[in-house]
């Protein structure tokens, strides 16, 4: 059973990354290579030399910066267990997110006692990777985003 709670809806962003303006054309990402073209981050090709302007896409600011839209802690007995598998899952679901949203990545992955550690750019991949992983694998999956802030953690948990 999935149990999640969600902010307001049809509030202004909080996103720190959304600047409320358009990027001039060509405008290309000097560290992932996305393009900005027609009001969106594309993985297209630019002609990098004269005229073509540069700036680091929000997706890259934020890996920047540290600052994860999304946390997924994956934990229990039988994730020991199935840990490749499960994290193979987690990659295929950001691979499918990039086929439309570039932005969405994995940002880093941190292994403590007792659990990982996934941090996302973007809430609803980390929404997305728990869901599927708790579609594939069952396990008790929790999702929590404060009222307050964009930042969404995502549970799962199974013992065998």
């Amino acid at each position: 059973m999935v149990e999640e709670r969600r902010g307001e809806v049809g509030q202004e962003s909080k996103n720190p990354y959304y600047e409320g303006k358009k990027y001039e054309e060509p405008t290309f990402c000097p560290s992932c290579g996305l393009v900005y073209h027609q009001g969106r981050w594309l993985n297209e090709s630019v002609p990098k030399g004269k005229g073509a302007n540069e700036s680091l896409c929000p997706a890259c600011r934020r890996e920047r910066d540290r600052n994860p839209e999304g946390l997924v802690y994956l934990s229990g007995d039988y994730f020991n267990g199935h840990r490749k598998e499960i994290i193979q899952l987690a990659k295929n679901t950001e691979e499918r997110a990039q086929e439309n949203r570039p932005l969405q990545r994995i940002m880093w992955s941190e292994k403590d006692s007792g659990y990982l550690k996934i941090a996302t750019t973007n809430e609803h991949l980390a929404r997305r990777m728990g869901k599927a992983i708790a579609r594939a694998h069952s396990g008790e999956l929790e999702i929590n985003s404060g009222d307050n802030e964009r930042l969404v953690r995502v549970y799962w948990e199974r013992e065998e």
